[in-house]
């Protein structure tokens, strides 16, 4: 098939881009993102050209946002556009939400789009996911993330190749794009935003670019593209290191991402930026590099147990030598507390007050003598002092009073239905780093009182929360 000069220039790139980068591979179902846009149609008609010598097969998706009159006729549009190249299209409606958690509009519609972008993913079984992406959109957001304050991997700006979404035309500029559309069977659709001066990404295209063009360096689109690039592979190389690092220094589990504070503290400042950067991203938050630095500085260099509001619900805290990062909830810090010996003592300001009285055994039967989970019986012969009061900690382990053996304490609360938010009010008595009493819930069956008792450690419990009172397994 003879094309156009101007067609086969940019068919060129996009060919070498999805060679070169591996974006594809023989036999791959690849979804194009089409809105019907003079960036998304040459997008398509090019890799329409190209499918049979890469030997791929096309479906086009398109996200009907509703937010102008004009957008269920872009649908139209683009069904009838697909019908052209004889492809299947996919059509899906987003539905307006009334809460948007503090995101622009553009930020709203964005992540709701990859939202849908996903579910086709997995819905159709593709591995790509092709978007029209182009070399002025990557500048742009360069400059757009260098005003906003981003690390080098935000500078790097729109990537080629991140999971299963591909940019073929992120080596094509929006001029060369206006050339090839011009050349297609039918006018791309116009998106009246793109005029509206109100939103950055609008002013640094069509102000911000001109005037570093007129007045500083006429070639400026080439050079921070060739700064976005060169930072790209940096960023690659570092997030490999900071995987690595991760491996070692970061958990994740129920809704939370741990980092161990002194094994992270061993890691170099760029490596330990990426390691927080990528938990952010667990998270679904956008690592902006003030964050990350607020986080390194505060809850890794400073002094007790530091915590940071991280917006959208989420909080990063220290908690017993971990940086945790989370739903903020209404929790308090579990306290942290050593029993000396006998008497009354609070535990921090939980609001329970725990007393401990030793004492000779008698005849009674611990089984009769303690009345209700608030109160425990121990062998205090098998209890080592200062004794200790905490929180739960990821991997905690002990053996319940009546069961086999030792399970997960995590495990013991989900059987107590205990909800994951409320966990954090599960207080714990330790002797020498072993769990004694899961306070209010159970007895470790390695400090019951046996038929060889001969002191007792009686302990009450006041003030505890509703849910451990006469919960069993």
């Amino acid at each position: 098939m003879k094309l156009e000069r101007e067609r086969y220039a940019v068919v060129r790139k996009v060919g070498e881009a999805l060679r070169g980068r591996r974006m594809v591979e023989a036999g791959d179902l690849v979804l194009v993102a089409v809105s019907g846009g003079a960036d998304s149609l040459v997008l398509l008609d090019a890799m329409v050209a190209l499918a049979e010598w890469l030997r791929i097969s096309l479906h086009v998706v398109h996200v009907d946002h509703g937010v102008r009159p004009s957008s269920g006729e872009d649908a139209s549009f683009v069904r009838g556009v697909a019908a052209h190249y004889g492809l299947p299209c996919r059509v899906e409606r987003l539905e307006t939400a009334s809460e948007r958690e503090g995101q622009s509009p553009e930020e709203w519609l964005r992540n709701e789009r990859y939202r849908v972008f996903q579910a086709l993913l997995e819905e159709t079984g593709a591995r790509r996911l092709a978007t029209g992406h182009t070399a002025d959109d990557r500048v742009e957001t360069f400059l757009l993330r260098l005003i906003a304050g981003a690390g080098a991997g935000g500078l790097a700006s729109i990537p080629a190749v991140r999971g299963p979404y591909i940019r073929p035309l992120i080596g094509v500029w929006r001029a060369e794009v206006e050339e090839y559309a011009r050349l297609l069977p039918f006018a791309p659709r116009l998106d009246e935003s793109n005029l509206d001066l109100s939103i950055p990404r609008n002013r640094v295209r069509h102000e911000l670019l001109p005037l570093l063009e007129k007045y500083y360096n006429p070639s400026v689109r080439r050079t921070l593209l060739a700064e976005a690039e060169l930072l790209s592979g940096m960023a690659e190389a570092l997030r490999g290191r900071a995987a690595a690092a991760a491996a070692e220094v970061v958990s994740s589990g129920e809704g939370e991402w741990r980092m161990d504070v002194e094994k992270a503290r061993d890691l170099d400042v760029a490596t330990l930026r990426e390691v927080i950067a990528g938990m952010l991203r667990g998270l679904g938050r956008e690592p902006e590099f003030r964050l990350v630095e607020d986080i390194r500085r505060k809850l890794l260099e400073g002094g007790g147990n530091p915590s940071l509001d991280l917006g959208g619900g989420l909080k990063a805290r220290r908690r017993y030598g971990q940086v945790v990062m989370g739903q903020a909830g209404s929790e308090r810090e579990a306290p942290r507390v050593e029993i000396p010996g006998e008497g009354v003592h609070a535990l921090g300001d939980s609001g329970v007050t725990l007393r401990l009285e030793l004492r000779e055994r008698g005849g009674e039967d611990p089984r009769k003598a303690v009345r209700g989970e608030h109160i425990a019986w121990l062998d205090a012969d098998l209890l080592r002092f200062p004794l200790l009061v905490r929180g739960v900690l990821p991997g905690d382990r002990f053996h319940p009073l009546g069961s086999p053996g030792r399970r997960k304490l995590q495990d013991f609360l989900v059987d107590l239905k205990i909800p994951r938010e409320r966990r954090h009010e599960v207080l714990l008595l330790e002797s020498a780093g072993e769990i004694a009493w899961v306070i209010g819930l159970r007895v470790d069956e390695r400090f019951k009182v046996r038929s060889d008792t001969g002191r007792v450690a009686v302990l009450e419990a006041s003030g505890l929360p509703m849910f451990r009172v006469g919960r069993r397994t």
